[in-house]
């Protein structure tokens, strides 16, 4: 994963904006025609088939490129990783006693990195920010090496801290492409990890005064409370979906 603005997003495709087909943009060829039967399907005239034949023979090259830039993608991963990996040791170096977070080495690393990063700046609110603070490393794997089309996931990494038991958070995008003319890619599912929060210590709900029934001074001075939900990165970020 790399801290940089604009280098992770959930629909982005890998290999870049495709060009679309000559006949999707004409609108010769429709998102269904693929599913047509040939009861459907409407007889096409002489050029139209003719174009037909060489727009499947684009795409074929379309696919082509989309390998060879899969390879490269792999590649460049596999080259990109030790220099990761020595980001995340010299985090982790402790000088000193200072407090304990998830990168001693410069406190809040992560935290400011999410806040300048557009696909998470919008979700973190003031009280996660404590919560950040443990946070280690972010990586990103694929679910299949040769088709990044199929997926990826998101593993947060964190420090031993007070206000969760897990070490590690997952967020699974199970994807496929939808319509190889133009290269969307669908996102079929998105599964996450359940956070285990310590008592006491969930910052995705506050404690909200619950009215109590009957007067009296007895029932004045109860205190009652409720937990009420908030918005919070680790409820917003960390959420299962379906299609």
């Amino acid at each position: 994963f790399d801290s940089r603005a604009g280098s992770f997003s959930p629909t982005h495709h890998p290999t870049g904006p495709r060009r679309p087909s000559p006949l999707r943009a004409m609108g010769l060829v429709k998102k269904g025609d693929a599913e047509a039967t040939p009861a459907e399907a409407p007889e096409d005239p002489p050029v139209v088939k003719q174009l037909k034949e060489l727009d499947d023979k684009y795409l074929e090259l379309e696919k082509e490129y989309d390998r060879e830039v899969q390879k490269l993608l792999v590649k460049f991963s596999a080259l990109q990783q030790p220099l990761l990996e020595e980001r995340k040791q010299v985090l982790l170096t402790s000088e000193g006693d200072g407090p304990t977070t998830g990168t001693p080495a410069l406190s809040g690393f992560w935290l400011k990195a999410m806040q300048h990063h557009p696909n998470f700046e919008d979700f973190i609110q003031e009280w996660d920010e404590p919560v950040m603070e443990f946070l280690q490393d972010i990586t990103k794997a694929h679910a299949d090496e040769e088709d990044s089309n199929k997926g990826f996931k998101l593993v947060f990494h964190f420090a031993e801290n007070p206000y969760f038991e897990n070490k590690e958070i997952e967020k699974v995008y199970t994807s496929e492409m939808s319509n190889p003319y133009c290269g969307e890619i669908d996102v079929k599912e998105i599964k996450c990890t359940t956070i285990e929060w310590k008592a006491g210590k969930d910052v995705t709900v506050e404690k909200v005064a619950k009215k109590v029934k009957g007067g009296g001074a007895k029932k004045a001075k109860q205190k009652k409370e409720k937990d009420e939900p908030r918005p919070s990165f680790f409820r917003e970020f960390f959420r299962n979906l379906k299609e």
